[in-house]
C-alpha cells in the first residue's frame, strides 16, 4: 500500500511539473509574439531609440526563454512518460484519478 501511495504521489507531482512548464511554454510563446507586434508598432511609429531597444531587450529574453523551457519540458514530459509506462500494468494505480490525469497531459503535451 505504500508503494502504491508512494507511486500515486509521484505521478501528481511529475504531471503537475510537466503541466506547469507546458504553460509555462505557451506563455513566452504568446509573449514572444505580442512583443513582436510591439516592437513593430515602435518602429513604424518613429518611437525613441531607447524604446525600440528596450522592446528588442524584452523579445530577446522570451525568444531565449523557450528553448530553455522547451529542453526542461522534455526531460519532464520523457520522466512522466517512463513513469506511466513502468506503473500502466498494475490495476490498483491505472484506474486512479492521478494516472488518467498523468496519461490526458501526456497526450496534450505530444498534441502541441
Amino acid at each position: 500500500m505504500a508503494d502504491t501511495a508512494s507511486s500515486l504521489r509521484q505521478l501528481k507531482i511529475k504531471t503537475g511539473v510537466v503541466s506547469r512548464l507546458f504553460k509555462e511554454e505557451q506563455t513566452y510563446r504568446t509573449e514572444a509574439a505580442d512583443q513582436e507586434k510591439v516592437l513593430a508598432k515602435l518602429r513604424d511609429s518613429g518611437a525613441d531609440g531607447a524604446d525600440i531597444r528596450n522592446a528588442e531587450r524584452v523579445l530577446k529574453d522570451s525568444e531565449q526563454m523557450i528553448p530553455r523551457t522547451q529542453k526542461s519540458l522534455q526531460e519532464a514530459r520523457d520522466g512522466l512518460k517512463d513513469l506511466v509506462d513502468a506503473l500502466g500494468t498494475e490495476d490498483s494505480i491505472n484506474a486512479t484519478d492521478e494516472y488518467k490525469a498523468a496519461v490526458a497531459i501526456l497526450d496534450k503535451v505530444g498534441q502541441a
